[in-house]
């Protein structure tokens, strides 16, 4: 099975595409398959990252409008690029008479058009998606989301389109697959992360609360700050004041940091499947749009604190929610608790499985 990721990362984008890509890439090679990927040339891409790994890479030269600016907003990240220079980049770089068993597209940028343009190289095209606001003309739909459903699916897909809906085919490394570390009564380990760029510079919204907290104290924390977070020299010059905080740009070792942890503060994107096959109780803020109405479920549900969009949650806020699910073990436990029963970390099997077309897909 020869297979191609179509999927962009940069700072405005962030590297959660790119992340649960690879880990499809990874599950697909595990059945047999070749996989390789096709990225934009963005500031902050992540092609040279997932060359390094061994995937061959096409790198696109598009260019698009405002892509790399600062002022672009999070609505712009999810507006529609013009399909045919992408699709002319894409041809360029593909040798003659290329054709794919499938072309995966995880792209908020990208829809029928880009798709059915695509079809000469590809014997069948699958779509990521979280948003379904734009029509697909694909073979597959994943959107792994808590609040995906057929219903919402319905004026955007031809019938003849399979779906994979929900959190049983979170794209999950397999590090995942393990089982959850007890909830202890005192929280001594907390993780901050908000995605691989932090962009929304909520880090240091994070660091703040948790050295407000009055008369409570944790022992250690571990910052992911993200690549290019925009205020890494002040986080770096709070850090260094409490000697058993640390403070990493990137993790290798993210998922066995996740599994020491006693709480998770961060964002509601991709990590959120992670957390909850781990069982780890989180406090989490939209840091994008498209975040907010599966963070909102989820909390319905139990699963997770959700404290709203980042622009709404003050320091002082946030201080206080650490403060309140540090005193509640119950709370703590109960989100460990209903987060495992939501995501067992063998999605990405299931979604492999599918595009490889085996018994139980």
């Amino acid at each position: 099975m020869n297979v191609l990721m179509r999927v962009d990362a940069s700072t405005l984008i962030g590297s959660g595409h790119v992340a649960r890509c690879l880990t499809l890439a990874k599950a697909l090679q595990g059945l047999g398959a070749q996989v390789s990927f096709a990225c934009r040339r963005l500031a902050g891409d992540l092609s040279a990252q997932i060359a390094a790994q061994g995937w061959p890479v096409y790198r696109l030269a598009v260019e698009a409008p405002d892509d790399g600016a600062q002022a672009r907003n999070a609505a712009n990240i999810e507006a529609l690029l013009p399909w045919q220079p992408d699709i002319a980049a894409l041809a360029g770089q593909l040798p003659p008479g290329t054709c794919f068993d499938w072309i995966v597209v995880d792209h908020y940028g990208l829809d029928r058009h880009w798709e059915v343009a695509a079809r000469p190289w590809a014997a069948q095209i699958m779509a990521i998606d979280d948003l379904a606001n734009r029509a697909h003309e694909v073979d597959l739909l994943l959107d792994q989301n808590f609040n995906a459903s057929t219903q919402r699916y319905a004026p955007w897909l031809e019938g003849r389109c399979r779906t994979l809906l929900g959190p049983e085919y979170a794209l999950l490394r397999e590090e995942f697959e393990r089982d959850a570390r007890p909830v202890r009564q005192v929280v001594e380990r907390v993780v901050v992360n908000f995605g691989g760029m932090d962009a929304a510079g909520q880090t240091l919204k994070a660091l703040q609360a948790l050295m407000g907290l009055a008369g409570q104290q944790v022992t250690q924390v571990t910052f992911v700050a993200g690549l290019s977070n925009p205020h890494w020299a002040e986080l770096q010059a709070l850090v260094e004041q409490r000697p058993q905080w640390q403070l990493l740009a990137y993790s290798a070792d993210f998922g066995q940091l996740m599994a020491a942890a006693d709480l998770f503060i961060g964002a509601a994107g991709g990590t959120t499947w992670e957390r909850a096959a781990l069982g780890l109780p989180t406090l989490c803020m939209a840091v994008a749009a498209n975040q907010q109405d599966n963070a909102q479920a989820l909390a319905a549900a139990g699963v997770h604190r959700y404290l709203g969009p980042c622009a709404q949650v003050s320091v002082a806020a946030l201080a206080e929610a650490i403060g309140e699910l540090l005193a509640n073990v119950e709370a703590r436990q109960r989100y460990a608790r209903l987060s495992r029963q939501l995501v067992d970390g063998r999605g990405a099997r299931r979604v492999a499985a599918a595009l490889g077309g085996l018994p139980g897909s």
